[in-house]
Order: structure tokens, then C-alpha cells, then sequence
């Protein structure tokens, strides 16, 4: 089959070009690839044939439409010159058939119908419509801060239509700027060239200098770092107020607990100088703590556990006083009793003045209330051993009928007996907490400890690492200051004597300051290790 590309303009010309028969486009079928395949690629054969047809078909509408283009073109000269009484620069309306057409040689019938063309008409604006269209917008009344600042939050533009309520959204905006502390109602002035738009705003003052008068104990620079407001920024009253109750804090904290300071100077609109006006009281020193209603511990064990008190260096210092620390205080107080029994000990504090206000007294008021005791021991999870075994490891348990009194120190080391009873028979890993449970009767508790045995261990392979110079300590040297050997079950009291045997050989750092950390033995289960080795190996630096 061939194709016939004709360009009939008045009968003037008639130019044909005739190509080669172009085979249909196949069905996209997969076809078996026999590309030898690269090292480290996937080939995909049915990729490859729709990719190459694909080719092919843009590479024939190229050049059908590069022919219909030399085509039109010489048709267009050849009736330039035939026509010389008119002076034709494009398609001359006057012509009586004007077609494209694309024919078979099989087909006569035209495949598109007749194109008419007809000369573009210009359009002309409403003038009606062309005033509504922005010619200007202006920004009057800024001198610090630039045009091109405000603008950013402007949507009114030059050429746009005038919208009254983008307008309206734009004055919202320009109110969030704290460089601006007004903004005046915009005007609209229409001419014939369009609607001209000018916004008028009033600056902020920015702040030149922040002074502070009457501080005498405190730096001005001391107290510029307290402040956030900055020199050089916007002046803002709400800023300013912040400012100064910031001093305040700042000098109270510091014990100058009756200071007040207030604004000289600042919260006019106009104002470019920030004057704080400071009047500095007495620094508040702490005297003396004293503890009321204590039974228990004295006031000199009480008194450690206390921050909040003079010392001879700071009494000549002036110890400044710190109601925040003093509530810290109090709650380690009250830790301090729980940890023997006194599970409802209330603690309050009280801070009383002498007469000149000068000095603090601390009095701490402790209502200890009962000591609970150990009414029963239970255990929950053991399977290794029975109750009886392990509470034959327990200082903390009643004993013929009598209750001791509870104690977290020796709860810990009962704890951690049992911990040993288990890693002494390879359960390096076995889980002990223990619970209070308070009863319903008053003072009484009962102690529950819940274990999770865990899987049992043997020694597996022991690996040495040696920071610092390696090749000058021997394995041989750490093997034989160990007590556990490869196929023996692990005991963690074992490990720890090891480990201590290390530290004494003087070998090896102590963990001092300088000399580096102390040698330690860490048991690691077989899995964990596998699977950092595995962690290890699919790490993308290896």
C-alpha cells in the first residue's frame, strides 16, 4: 500500500510523494529473548520489543510529518509567484478551495474533511472591564522596614483584577508583622488605566538602648541575658511587660525575694529607649534548719539529706535562698522514710523571717506516722526451687510469728541473694523484682517476688579484646586469671571474681581518671551473639 500526500490550493499546484508500503503494527506479543544477558543485569525481553517499536513509529510520524511540511511550503512559494498582482503573506481568503487531503491509491475518498481558514480578528477589551484591572499598588509610611518586605504579604498585584476581599485579607496579614504597628485604612483611586491601591502603615519604634537604674547587685549585663528583648528589634509593650517580670523572677531566684522593678521608660508607642527602674531589697540569707516532730532519725542524719542550708563558706558568702530546692528537699526527706517502712510520713516546710527580714529560718515539719512491717513472704514463677529453699536465703521474712520491720536495704540484698542462688546454676539472666502489697490491715504488707527463671548457660567461647596496646599483652596472660573455662556451667559469682582478679593484677587500667576504664567480663547469650555477628556481616561498610 502507498500514501499520497496532496496539497490542492485552487488547482495552482499539485505536488506528490510516494513511499515505501509501511507494515501494520503488530500485537504486542512476548517474543523469546536470546540477548546474552550481562553480569548483574535483568533483561526483559518484552521491554525491549515494545521499546523498539515504539521507535519505529516515532520515527515514521517524523517523517510523514516532514514531508507534509516541504510540501506546504513549496505550495505556499509556488503561488507567491503565480500570483504577482497581489502581495500575498499568508493564506489569501479569496482562494475557492483550500484542502489537505491524504489519499490512498486504493482510495480515493478524502480521509479529512475541508479546512476553511478565515483572518483573525483582534480583540478589543471592554474598557468597562480594563478599569477594574490593578495598575498600581503603594506602600506609603515605612522607613525601616523595606517595601519589598511588606510586599511578600501583599496578594493585590499589578494586572490582576481588583478583588475587595483579597484586599481585605491582605490587611489581616500585614497586622501580624511585628515590624508594624498600625495599619491604615487602604484607598482606591479607579482612572482610566486601571485601580490604583495604596496602603499606609505606621511603624513600630525600634529599641535603640534597654538601661537599667538602681541594680546594684546584679550587672547590666547579668541582666540583658535574662531578657529576650533585644536591641535593634521592634519595640512591643507586651515584650516589655514580659521583660520585667522576667527581672523580677531572675531576682528572686537569686534570694532578693522583695525586689520590684518597674518601667520608666518604654511603654509609650514612641519610645526608642527602654529604661527599667530596680528596687533592689536585701538578699535573703538561710540561717538555720530545724526539723519538728522527727522520732525516728535525728536531726543531724536528717539534715544530710538537706541542700537547702548554710554552710561557714556560704554564711560569709550569703547563702542565697532557694524556695524550689527547699521543695526538693522535701521530697527526699520523705524518700529517706519510706525507704524503712513509713510508707504515710507527711512532710511539710516552713520559712519563717527574723525581725530585720534579712535572714531565714527553715523548719521542716515531719509527721513520720506508722512503720509497716512484713506480714508473709510469697514467690511466683520459681520452678528450679521450691519456696522453702529460697526463703531460707531471705533476712527480710517473719520469724516465729514476728514481723520485722520493713527495710529496702535489706529487701535489696535479699533480692539479690536470690539473683545468685540462679546465676550460680547458669541462669545469668534470670529476672527478680519484688512487690509491696499493702493489706487492709493498718501497718501490714506482704513482700511478693516474682521470678523469671530464664534458660540456662554454659561457658562458650571466650573472646578477649584488649584496647590500647595489643600486641604486647598476651590472651594467655587474661586466660589464666579466669576461673571459668569453656564447657563449665556459668556462675556469676565466679565471673565477678574473675573480673576483680583482672582489676588487681595491675595490669590493666583501674577505671582512675586518665588511665581508663577498669577490665570488666560481659556474658553475652549465644543467639545475641550470633545475631550481631549476622548485624555485623549485612552492615553496608563490610
Amino acid at each position: 500500500m502507498s500514501l499520497e500526500a496532496k496539497l490542492d490550493l485552487s488547482g495552482s499546484v499539485e505536488f506528490g510523494i510516494y513511499l515505501a508500503s509501511i507494515p501494520r503494527i503488530r500485537p504486542r506479543r512476548r517474543w523469546t529473548c536470546f540477548v546474552p544477558k550481562p553480569v548483574g543485569r535483568k533483561t526483559n525481553c518484552m521491554d525491549e520489543n515494545v521499546v523498539a517499536q515504539s521507535h519505529w513509529i516515532a520515527m515514521r510520524f517524523l517523517a510523514i510529518g516532514w514531508i507534509l511540511s516541504i510540501a506546504l511550503l513549496q505550495g505556499c512559494q509556488s503561488i507567491g509567484q503565480s500570483d504577482s498582482g497581489n502581495s500575498v503573506t499568508g493564506f489569501n481568503p479569496s482562494w475557492s478551495e483550500q484542502q489537505v487531503r491524504y489519499q490512498d491509491s486504493s482510495d480515493p475518498a478524502p480521509l479529512l474533511p475541508d479546512l476553511e481558514f478565515e483572518p483573525a480578528k483582534a480583540s478589543t477589551p471592554d474598557p468597562a472591564r480594563a478599569r477594574d484591572i490593578i495598575a498600581d499598588v503603594r506602600i506609603k509610611g515605612n522607613s525601616a522596614v523595606p517595601t519589598h518586605e511588606i510586599m511578600r504579604n501583599v496578594r493585590t498585584r499589578v494586572g490582576r483584577y481588583f478583588d475587595p476581599d483579597l484586599l481585605r485579607q491582605d490587611i489581616d496579614q500585614l497586622w501580624k508583622m511585628k515590624e508594624l504597628h498600625r495599619i491604615n485604612s487602604p484607598s482606591i483611586e479607579r482612572t482610566e488605566s486601571g485601580v490604583i491601591v495604596t496602603i499606609e502603615v505606621v511603624e513600630r519604634p525600634h529599641v535603640k538602648t534597654i538601661r537599667f537604674v538602681g541594680n546594684r547587685a546584679k550587672t547590666d549585663w547579668q541582666l540583658k541575658r535574662k531578657l529576650q528583648l533585644k536591641e535593634g528589634e521592634p519595640l512591643d509593650s507586651h515584650q516589655i511587660r514580659m521583660a520585667r517580670q522576667q527581672l523580677e523572677d531572675f531576682y528572686h531566684q537569686e534570694g532578693f525575694r522583695h525586689t520590684q522593678v518597674t518601667i520608666a521608660e518604654g511603654s509609650d508607642a514612641n519610645d526608642q529607649e527602654i529604661v527599667f527602674v530596680i528596687s533592689e531589697d536585701e538578699k535573703e540569707r538561710v540561717l538555720w534548719v530545724e526539723f519538728e516532730g522527727n522520732q525516728f532519725a535525728t536531726d543531724g542524719r536528717l539534715r544530710t539529706f538537706v541542700k537547702a542550708k548554710p554552710s561557714f563558706s556560704s554564711t560569709l558568702k550569703g547563702f542565697a535562698i532557694d524556695r524550689e530546692e527547699v521543695d526538693q528537699d522535701v521530697m527526699r526527706l520523705t524518700a529517706y522514710y519510706r525507704q524503712f517502712g513509713f510508707f504515710n510520713a507527711r512532710i511539710g516546710r516552713e520559712i519563717i523571717e527574723t525581725p530585720d527580714s534579712h535572714w531565714l529560718r527553715v523548719r521542716y515539719v515531719i509527721d513520720e506516722g506508722p512503720r509497716f512491717v512484713v506480714n508473709n513472704v510469697a514467690f511466683i514463677g520459681n520452678q528450679k526451687y521450691d519456696a522453702a529453699q529460697l526463703e531460707s536465703l531471705l533476712k527480710l521474712k517473719p520469724l516465729d510469728g514476728n514481723s520485722p520491720e520493713f527495710n529496702s536495704g535489706e529487701m535489696n540484698i535479699d533480692v539479690n541473694a536470690l539473683r545468685d542462688l540462679y546465676g550460680s546454676e547458669g541462669h545469668v539472666f534470670a529476672d527478680i523484682q519484688v512487690e509491696p502489697r499493702f493489706l487492709d490491715e493498718p501497718g501490714k504488707l506482704d513482700l511478693v517476688y516474682k521470678i523469671e527463671e530464664g534458660k540456662q548457660y554454659r561457658v562458650g567461647k571466650i573472646n578477649v579484646r584488649i584496647d590500647g596496646d595489643a600486641g604486647i599483652t598476651k590472651h594467655e596472660v587474661i586466660w589464666n586469671r579466669l576461673t571459668v573455662r569453656p564447657g563449665d556451667i556459668i556462675d556469676v559469682r565466679e565471673i565477678r571474681r574473675s573480673s576483680l582478679g583482672l582489676r588487681r593484677s595491675q595490669v590493666f587500667a583501674d577505671g582512675s581518671p586518665g588511665t581508663g576504664p577498669a577490665p570488666s567480663v560481659v556474658v553475652k547469650p549465644k543467639e545475641l551473639k550470633e545475631l550481631e555477628q549476622l548485624a555485623e556481616v549485612d552492615s553496608p561498610e563490610r
